[in-house]
Order: structure tokens, then C-alpha cells, then sequence
């Protein structure tokens, strides 16, 4: 076969290849050779079908096995030429001429490029402080799964709970309920809670910092302006007044810390408690901190390397990063319709997120090779149980998934290689950072080993 690649751009080309008589005659004899052996024909016997049945009744099946062969023979050449990533097979032409056979695939690829000097990257060291005023808001959070809350007449605080109904209308006096495509939480509720003041409330806004000061049967209206860039595509950039019946108080009362409540608490003590609450915010400040330094390298990882990456890519990824918001939304209680709706814009919101993630993706498969990093079992083995823990989904029909779907099982291990990767570098950049892969739950299911020692054997 002899092949002669075409640059369209950056990353799209044209690879035309030519095969002769010879090998077209082979490799369709290698086909027809193929089905003549596994074919299952009625009157036959299973092998002993006649040649010229199996090109009656297949005729169509082996044609398209063979246009698959002659493609997979072009583009096992081309890997092995070159160190582009084929991302998509954008067109296929085939051409019988004189003496054999042309075939141009038209291709985006990444192409290839050349390693910054990655091992003198730096990043930030982790420097964990816990505050006083942290541990002592831990312990009170510790403590509110066992307060009671207590019907008060007197005005609103902050930290009280208020029961109230809004309605919310535009300034043109239509209302939010209205307009279609709006969650109700946007629109109107009924006797619902809201803490007043706080600051981390995911509500609106105006409401939680309107009831501060205010009593039970009073009514006021408020005023929220939505960002323009607000997820809500029909309140973006607008002002919704929201009016307001306030119909309950009730007061936060902490229970007192006697010696049943520390038991109720898993302590001995209040010094327990303290030291207990301590570590747990050391803990979540530690994964945070080692959270921002892997995201840190990565950035300063993509900024380092010129990588061309083609919008198929790009495109690719967003719609699997749509389609696992989707999912989410859906176990969430949210209708598909709506989410449908929104599909342009959540599309589009995703390629960026999507962008880095290809680059990075492509950067840490070079420095996999540069390093001669290899998968064990345990690193796909964690890596399938991720995916079992982040999806929400039954190990064993993830399993049956995967052993149905190669593309996914070349997935799993090409997320699980680029993971180890970046595990790799931030040992290798952060001496104080020592990460151990570690997962939760049983893993003695039969099943799960059997699919685990194929895929752990399988190729990339």
C-alpha cells in the first residue's frame, strides 16, 4: 500500500491511499474466507457452506467488512508513522482505478508537538490553616442535627428560620409562573423555609436577606436582579419583584453539650469534639489544597504546550459533558423536555470546560509515553469504581457495559493512564504530596474480577 497525506489545515488532512490488485484480492479472499467458516446457513453444515452461497446471501455484510478492513489497514498505517491522534474520520472515498484501489480518508487529528520542559514545572505548596473561628462553626454545625427550633413573635435575625409564601411578577407586571422553562423555586412557593441572612444559601437572594427584621403576617416585596450570565436562560440580566407573606419565626436553640449528647456525637469529651471537628476541616482543607495544585499543574501544563486541537473534538467532549449533565438533572427530579430545551446554550456553556479537557488529555498521553508510564490492574481497577461511585450506577451493569462496548473499555483505560500520569507529576513536583488510591466498598463480586482481568489484559 502506498499512501500520500494532503493538509487541509492544521488539524484536518486528506490521506490517500493506494492499494493494488494483489492486496484487494487477498484481503477480500480473507473476508469471504472468514464468513465461509463462521456462517450459519440453513441445510448446511456450520464451514461447509459453497463459496458461491455465502457471496449470494452475504454479499452486502462483506462488502462492508471489507471497505472496514481496507480502512483499519490505512489507518494501522498511519499510527505507525506518525504520532498524530486520530480524533475523527470526517469522510471516506473509495475508487476503483487501473491495477487496484484508491481510499482517502478524510481525518482530524491532533498533531503532533513537542513536550515543554514539564519536570521543572512548579506549583503552589499546601499550607493548611483551620481558624478558631472554623473549628468552633464545625462544632456548632455538629451540633444543629439535634437542635429544635422555637416558634418566637419577636422580629427576624440572622440564623432564624422564616416559613413564608412569594410570588414573583417582571416589572411589566406578568408573572414568573407564566413564562415556561422557569424551576418553581424562580416562580412561587407555598410555606416554604428559608434561614435568614444566610450567606450560602443557594435561594433568592432578595428573599434571604429581605426577611431579616421582619414578623410573623407582615408582607413586603423585594427585588432581585438576575446576572446576565445567570443559568436560568428566561430571568438572565432581568428583575423579578418578589412579594412576600411572612408566616412563621422559629429560633435555633443548640442543644447543651452533657455527656449524653457527646456520646450522641461519637466523643467523650468537649476537648474530643474540638480536636474531632479540627481534623475533619484539616482533612477537607487538605483535599481542597490538593485539588487546587493538580488543577494549578494542569493549567500550567496547557499553557506550556502549543497542542492544535480540531473542533470535532472540542465538540465531542462537550456533548459527553452535556449528556452527563443531563443525567444528573434527570436522577435530580428535573424533566428532560427542559433540559432539551436548554441544549444550545448548556452546549456551548461546556466548551470551554471541554477544550482543556482534550489539551490535557492529549499532553498527558505524550508525557505517559516520555515517561513510560504503565497500567496495573489496581489503577483500572480504581478507576472502574469511580465511575461506578460518580455515575450512581450498578457495578455489575456497568461491568455488562463495558464487555458489550470496547470503545468504553479503551475509555476506562485511557482516563485511567492519563490519571496515573498526573499522579506521577504531582509526586514527582510536590515532594509533601502523597496521594494513595484508595476506594471504598466490596470488591469481591465475581463478575467484577472476571471483566477486570479482560480489560486489564486488553489492548489500548
Amino acid at each position: 500500500m502506498k499512501e500520500e497525506i494532503e493538509n487541509i489545515s492544521d488539524t484536518r488532512l486528506n490521506v490517500v491511499c493506494v492499494f493494488d490488485t494483489c492486496e484487494i484480492t487477498a484481503e477480500s479472499e480473507s473476508v469471504i474466507n472468514k464468513f465461509c467458516k463462521e456462517a450459519n446457513v440453513p441445510g448446511f453444515r456450520k464451514g461447509k457452506v459453497p463459496k458461491n452461497i455465502i457471496l449470494s446471501k452475504f454479499s452486502d455484510a462483506i462488502e462492508k467488512q471489507l471497505n472496514s478492513n481496507i480502512i483499519n489497514r490505512a489507518l494501522d498505517t498511519l499510527n505507525s508513522k506518525t504520532e498524530w491522534n486520530i480524533v475523527a474520520i470526517v469522510d471516506i472515498k473509495r475508487a476503483d482505478v487501473d491495477g487496484g484501489m484508491t481510499c482517502t480518508l478524510t481525518l482530524d487529528v491532533i498533531p503532533e508537538f513537542t513536550l515543554s520542559d514539564y519536570k521543572n514545572l512548579s506549583v503552589d505548596p499546601i499550607n493548611v490553616v483551620v481558624e478558631e473561628q472554623e473549628i468552633q462553626n464545625e462544632v456548632r454545625n455538629a451540633l444543629r442535627r439535634y437542635a429544635k427550633y422555637d416558634v418566637v413573635e419577636r422580629e427576624s435575625k440572622v440564623g432564624d428560620f422564616v416559613k413564608l409564601n412569594y410570588t414573583g411578577h417582571f416589572d411589566d407586571g406578568s408573572m414568573v409562573v407564566d413564562t415556561q422553562g422557569i424551576p418553581a423555586i424562580y416562580r412561587t412557593q407555598s410555606n416554604t423555609w428559608e434561614e435568614v441572612g444566610n450567606a450560602v444559601n443557594p435561594g433568592i437572594r432578595a428573599i434571604i436577606d429581605g426577611i431579616i427584621g421582619v414578623k410573623a403576617g407582615e408582607k413586603k416585596t423585594v427585588s432581585q436582579q438576575f446576572e446576565t450570565n445567570f443559568e436560568v436562560t428566561e430571568l438572565a440580566g432581568k428583575i423579578v419583584n418578589y412579594d412576600l407573606e411572612i408566616v412563621e419565626i422559629r429560633e435555633l436553640v443548640l442543644p447543651e453539650l452533657t455527656e449524653d449528647m457527646l456520646q450522641t456525637l461519637g466523643v467523650k469529651s468537649q476537648d474530643e469534639l474540638y480536636e474531632k471537628s479540627k481534623s475533619l476541616l484539616t482533612n477537607y482543607k487538605t483535599s481542597q489544597a490538593r485539588f487546587n495544585q493538580r488543577e494549578e499543574l494542569v493549567t500550567k501544563l496547557i499553557e506550556s504546550m502549543d497542542v492544535k486541537i480540531p473542533e470535532s473534538a472540542i465538540d465531542q467532549e462537550a456533548s459527553n459533558l452535556m449528556n452527563e449533565f443531563a443525567d444528573r438533572k434527570v436522577r435530580s427530579g428535573a424533566k428532560l423536555e427542559d433540559i432539551e430545551r436548554l441544549s444550545h446554550e448548556i452546549f456551548n456553556s461546556f466548551r470551554p470546560i471541554a477544550t482543556k479537557r482534550v489539551k490535557i488529555g492529549a499532553i498527558l498521553d505524550k508525557i505517559a509515553k516520555d515517561e513510560k508510564i504503565e497500567l496495573l490492574r489496581n489503577d483500572i481497577e480504581n478507576m472502574l469504581w469511580q465511575d461506578v461511585y460518580t455515575k450512581k450506577v450498578d457495578v455489575n451493569k456497568y461491568i455488562i457495559e463495558l464487555r458489550k462496548d470496547n470503545n468504553k473499555t479503551i475509555d476506562l483505560r485511557r482516563r485511567a493512564l492519563r490519571g496515573k500520569t498526573l499522579d506521577h507529576l504531582m509526586h514527582m513536583l510536590c515532594k509533601d504530596l502523597c496521594e494513595e488510591n484508595t476506594t471504598d466498598g466490596e470488591r469481591n463480586d465475581e463478575k467484577s474480577t472476571e471483566i477486570l482481568e479482560e480489560v486489564s489484559s486488553s489492548e489500548q
